[in-house]
């Protein structure tokens, strides 16, 4: 979804209007303000998609930096199950945690940003600031991998190889 400039200032002014009314039906009007302002329209299709059956939900930004915390969701879960031995070899592993994305250079950020603060998706994680260009060209080649176990069914749960393989 995309708002024009005038779709944009009718729906701030309609959530300002919902909010001095008090009215809290099922569409949060400081939400869709807040995400209207910040041009995350995408986020308010994402959020309310019942209301946008036609819409391509995702530009493949938005797909890509949902389907990289996804990605480590899992393999925060998994090493966090980890004990002894593998435990203590997860720890000297390079990619043991979310770093985040590069937040001066890269669009992913932002979005992260809006899905885990706005949104309250993916609550494990938090929208870091890497602070490098280098965290997204590892995530996609984490992700490719991770693609494999997915399609092999040995993501859920992954096991102490692939975590392996994919974080160190």
């Amino acid at each position: 979804m995309k708002l024009n400039d005038g779709e944009r200032l009718i729906t701030v002014m309609l959530a300002e209007v919902m909010e001095a009314l008090k009215l809290n039906n099922e569409i949060d009007p400081k939400l869709v303000k807040t995400l209207a302002y910040d041009g995350d329209d995408w986020a308010i299709a994402r959020k309310y998609p019942h209301l946008f059956r036609d819409e391509t939900r995702a530009s493949p930004v938005v797909k890509e930096t949902g389907d990289i915390l996804w990605m480590w969701g899992i393999i925060d879960h998994g090493i966090s199950k980890l004990a002894g031995a593998e435990a203590d070899e997860a720890k000297g592993w390079h990619y043991n945690k979310f770093h985040g994305f590069d937040g001066n250079n890269d669009k992913h950020y932002h979005i992260a940003l809006t899905m885990i603060q706005d949104l309250g998706e993916f609550g494990s994680q938090k929208a870091l600031n890497s602070h490098t260009q280098t965290s997204l060209p590892r995530y996609r080649a984490m992700y490719e991998k991770f693609e494999g176990y997915i399609n092999r069914g040995e993501a859920d749960p992954l096991s102490f190889g692939a975590l392996r393989d994919l974080c160190s």
